[in-house]
């Protein structure tokens, strides 16, 4: 690998030499190679130019882990074909991806009659035994999972067939094989009247540049669905550019009658038939004036061939260079020797206790010396070459995701940050700020700082599955492209498989604001203070095993059959609201302090101080979890629930939130979350936000299971529901 012409050691030495002069004006005359200064110098110069010779290795060799390969999910690289493809957002997207499903020779997608319904109309791959139904739920259950946000599919129409026959006559080569240039033919022929493109032949197919920089060559158009043939002339060119081929004669189309009369010929498309006898191939090759005799078993195989030859370049193939991320580096270690080794030996600088490792000439080894001048020059250049060569050796550290996970080194965790937002830019990404959005509502400091490292890390690694699913919506447990990115960036489950309210209801506990809680009974003029008051406030261990349900339920006492105020539950979500006393006996006692302004709660007598405070933070960790885990979004689209063609809103979407949680009921979080939806939503989506109680939630989860399984009423009855919260909102 060359060296860069700035960091070349022959420019770096003139230049330092230059920078002497400047520096010592008239003092320092002597520049030739046996001055002490311009030794030093040069040592100097090569140490530079070494350090930027390794320092421009390949980025995947300085990533190379100690085991000697890249461990890339932690370095956040990924394979190409995982980072350039993109989930259809456009109906020309969207008849792509649903030509490309397997059984489906050609496919199509037209917007309907009101905006966010398509049609779609299939072209089976083999019309014989064909299982429509099978076929129509294939298309649907692909196109909704990968369906744009806010749409959904109306019809699928299954095309029949028009056998159809060629008639033409091609003037060829003399040397090329008569069948075959009949075989590819058909082949292309075919396609045009089925709606493909001419495939043209090449030995690597599509790159990734001929992708970016001719988009257009790799569009399908719209397949013809009329009774009317696509226009063949408009692909004369590229059909003269099959192989062999001198020029093509006029083109005729006979239309079979069909087997079945009666059967519906709406839509057709017309399918080209080849010739099974001698006496049915109506495609003529001649060469000159001499008309070629053709074997139509022949046309067949090469027909075969020629098909598994465009069936093998159906897909883009990315060029060479855009792998070689995936290619293991050797492993660099940034070591340095000690400066005095770079030097010639008689130039080398000796303390008092240090001695010369190999003799001069033979001769016995000098005394040792110190010159202090020298020594400080010396000192000067190994502090730079060593701040040089730490910053590259730590450079795995920093870019490995598995690497000092905690943030106990403030200057580390810093630096870890300013990396990961620099990969983000890199992306086109900025996270948003959140230090006062109420997101650490459950988190204590430390945790708080491990989450801005892993909520980089987490929001880097899904980049690619994001970006490739920006604008699609939700399907059973696939949150969509949307709802994913903000569940990552507002640090809510968007997972819609679980309730929001089901940790609740295995606890057996509801909430409900009109619920009259047991009072304390533990008054505050009781409450033993110690010498240090601050010994009530048990300090905070998020590292701490949550306590099982049994033992859960017990410590919440005050609310009667399971049934706490909001109030209540939101208090005890506070890191603070629990704390111990001493009480007689030497015991401590584990309090809830809830608001009340004459009493407290007591939860658990302990015979010693450090058990009340594991129990604290054992009933801490399980408060936030069961916080954290009531709170979920569910995002729900009024076109899905349409019970009639005119019976929804185009465009139009509730985005259903937990509102019942210690984070949920703040504001700044609200507002957050809000925001966020504003900058996330594709441009085309309107979506209103609603903040559900504990009661609303249990009757929106309910009204959602039932639209899962049942008809089109129950979906009008969700409607009703979320349009009344909307209107009291």
């Amino acid at each position: 690998m060359s060296t860069p012409a700035q960091t070349d050691f022959e420019n770096l030495r003139a230049r330092a030499v230059h920078y002497a002069q400047q520096a010592s004006g008239n003092i320092w005359t002597d520049f030739n190679l046996h001055d002490p200064g311009v030794t030093l110098l040069e040592q100097t110069c090569f140490a530079l130019s070494e350090l930027g010779y390794q320092a421009r290795h390949p980025i995947r060799d300085i990533l190379t882990a100690d085991d000697g390969t890249l461990h890339y999910p932690d370095l956040a690289l990924y394979d190409p074909r995982l980072v350039l493809p993109g989930d259809p957002v456009t109906d020309l997207d969207l008849t792509s991806f649903l030509s490309d499903l397997p059984g489906v020779s050609r496919a199509w997608v037209r917007p309907g009659f009101r905006t966010g319904l398509y049609n779609a109309v299939v072209i089976p791959a083999d019309q014989k035994d064909l299982d429509e139904t099978a076929l129509r739920d294939q298309v649907a259950g692909i196109f909704a999972e990968k369906r744009p946000l806010a749409t959904d599919l109306d019809t699928i129409t299954i095309a029949r067939h028009r056998d159809t026959v060629l008639s033409c006559t091609l003037h060829v080569t003399a040397t090329a094989n008569p069948e075959r240039v009949a075989a590819r033919f058909y082949y292309h022929v075919a396609a045009i009247l089925r709606g493909r493109p001419y495939q043209a032949a090449s030995t690597h197919a599509a790159t990734r540049e001929d992708v970016y920089n001719t988009p257009e060559l790799f569009y399908r158009p719209p397949a013809e669905t009329t009774d009317t043939l696509p226009e063949i002339d408009a692909h004369l060119s590229r059909l003269r550019a099959i192989p062999g081929i001198v020029d093509i004669g006029e083109l005729a189309f006979r239309e079979l009658p069909a087997e079945d009369a009666g059967a519906p010929l709406d839509p057709t498309f017309p399918a080209l038939v080849l010739p099974h006898a001698a006496d049915e191939i109506e495609v003529e090759l001649w060469i000159g004036d001499n008309r070629l005799t053709l074997d139509h078993n022949r046309i067949h195989e090469e027909y075969i061939r020629v098909a598994a030859e465009n069936i093998s370049r159906a897909h883009h193939h990315l060029a060479d260079a855009d792998w070689s991320v995936l290619t293991d580096g050797r492993r660099r270690n940034f070591s340095r020797s000690h400066v005095d080794e770079m030097l010639p030996a008689i130039y080398r600088i000796y303390g008092s206790t240090t001695r010369q490792n190999t003799s001069i000439r033979g001769a016995q080894r000098p005394d040792g010396r110190l010159d202090s001048q020298m020594s400080q020059y010396r000192t000067a250049i190994d502090g730079q070459l060593q701040a040089m060569s730490d910053a590259l050796a730590a450079v795995p550290k920093l870019f490995d995701a598995d690497t000092d996970q905690g943030s106990k080194d403030p200057a580390l965790h810093a630096q870890r940050l300013e990396i990961l937002d620099l990969l983000l830019a890199i992306h086109g990404e900025t996270l948003p700020a959140i230090r006062h959005t109420g997101l650490h509502c459950y988190r204590s400091i430390a945790s708080r700082q491990d989450f801005e490292l892993f909520w980089r890390l987490h929001y880097l690694r899904a980049l690619p599955a994001l970006n490739a699913a920006r604008g699609t919506g939700p399907m059973a447990a696939q949150p969509g492209g949307f709802m994913a990115r903000l569940g990552l960036l507002a640090d809510i489950s968007v997972q819609t498989e679980r309730p929001a309210t089901k940790m609740m209801s295995d606890l057996g506990w509801c909430l409900d604001a009109t619920a009259t809680e047991v009072p304390p009974d533990f008054p505050r003029r009781d409450l033993l203070m110690p010498v240090n008051p601050f010994e009530m406030l048990v300090p905070r261990n998020d590292d701490v095993e949550h306590l099982d349900e049994a033992a859960f339920r017990a410590t919440a006492w005050w609310g009667p059959d399971g049934v706490l105020t909001p109030e209540t539950f939101q208090r005890a979500a506070n890191a603070d609201a629990f704390a111990i006393t001493p009480v007689s006996g030497g015991r401590w006692q584990v309090i809830f302090d809830s608001g009340h302004a004459d009493a407290v709660y007591a939860v658990k007598t302990t015979e010693d101080k450090s058990e009340a405070i594991a129990f604290v933070n054992e009933l801490r960790a399980t408060w936030h979890a069961l916080h954290e885990q009531s709170e979920c979004a569910y995002l729900v689209e009024d076109i899905l629930l349409r019970s009639s063609d005119d019976d929804f809103a185009s465009n139009r979407c509730t985005l259903v939130l937990t509102g019942w949680t210690a984070r949920t009921t703040l504001d700044s979080y609200r507002t957050y979350v809000s925001e966020l939806v504003q900058q996330l939503a594709p441009s085309h989506v309107v979506i209103d936000l609603l903040w559900l109680d504990f009661p609303q939630m249990v009757t929106f989860e309910n009204l959602r299971v039932a639209v899962a399984q049942s008809d089109a009423p129950v979906c009008s009855n969700l409607k009703a529901f979320l349009r009344d919260l909307r209107q009291v909102t």
